[in-house]
């Protein structure tokens, strides 16, 4: 009886671009919409992923005379996707969003659900989750929902199965220059001067909300750090479980940190991914991080 009333669960799942899913994994994925984050550079509006391409966004930051600025998705258009979702026979929506502390995306998603129902009542039912995460910290527990959920998973399990992820995800970041970071005003320019002058680096943990976890000196020392953080903080109870690495203008050093760990783990990255608006408009686009389980 459990497994044919799965079998008559039709589940979508609802996300927001920061989470840097991969356009082939997006366009592979018919149970999956990822709406746009409106972006404004130098009073001009644009749209993640559909104005422009992360490379692109990543010349864009380089030329602005401001730092851009993201706002959240409003309530109405998840309203309208799940109208349309709706329409089309689904029975089962995941909401996955931004960590809420950085944006109103999640309150957005929640004020959708409200009103759809009210409309709709008991027509769906929708589940809304704050990743309290960024980038493909969310993003890769998504795309494998979606696969779980076309081979017969249950909508409790896929639930579950991203809740558990986002529970036990570590992300950690840095950026080899604070120019940009200088910018955003997330740090004072005195303290970017005296830093660049040191060689310092902070290398920051990106779950929640963002903070410096600690400070090393030189890019080198980033890459060494954050193999070791991988090292201490993977977990244990199933050590076999993906990490993965993300940057925005590529380098060298990817490669390298991708080496380090495997080293570490005895099996490679299951990718490389590019980071997007949300975090390179405060950090830069000369970034690294790396995002794994704990336990």
């Amino acid at each position: 009886m459990k497994e044919a009333a799965n079998n008559q669960e039709k589940i979508f799942f609802i996300t927001d671009s920061a989470c840097d899913i991969p356009l082939e994994d997006e366009r592979e994925l018919d149970n999956l919409c990822i709406l746009p984050i409106p972006v404004t550079a130098d009073g001009k509006g644009y749209y993640e992923r559909v104005s422009f391409t992360a490379e692109e966004f990543y010349d864009l930051i380089d030329t602005c005379k401001s730092i851009p600025v993201t706002s959240h998705i409003p309530a109405i258009t998840f309203q309208e996707k799940l109208e349309e979702i709706y329409q089309q026979g689904y029975t089962h929506t995941v909401i996955v969003t931004l960590f809420s502390g950085a944006s109103a995306m999640y309150q957005s998603a929640l004020m959708a659900r409200e009103s759809f129902l009210e409309e709709h009542p008991n027509a769906m039912e929708i589940k809304v989750i704050d990743s309290n995460s960024y980038t493909m910290g969310y993003g890769y527990p998504i795309i494998q929902a979606c696969h779980q959920a076309k081979q017969g998973a249950s909508f409790a399990q896929v639930v579950a199965y991203i809740q558990d992820y986002l529970a036990r995800v570590k992300i950690y970041f840095s950026p080899f220059t604070l120019k940009y970071v200088k910018k955003s005003g997330r740090i004072s320019c005195a303290a970017a001067f005296v830093g660049e002058m040191m060689g310092l680096r902070p290398v920051i943990s990106a779950v929640g909300k963002i903070n410096t976890a600690e400070k090393v000196r030189g890019n080198t020392a980033v890459l060494t750090r954050m193999a070791e953080l991988f090292e201490q903080q993977r977990s244990k109870k199933n050590p076999n479980e993906p990490y993965m690495i993300f940057v925005a203008r590529d380098t060298e050093a990817s490669a390298e940190l991708a080496k380090m760990c495997e080293k570490i783990a005895g099996y490679p990255p299951v990718g490389v991914y590019k980071i997007g608006a949300a975090i390179t408009i405060n950090a830069g686009p000369q970034i690294i991080s790396i995002a794994f389980l704990g336990d």
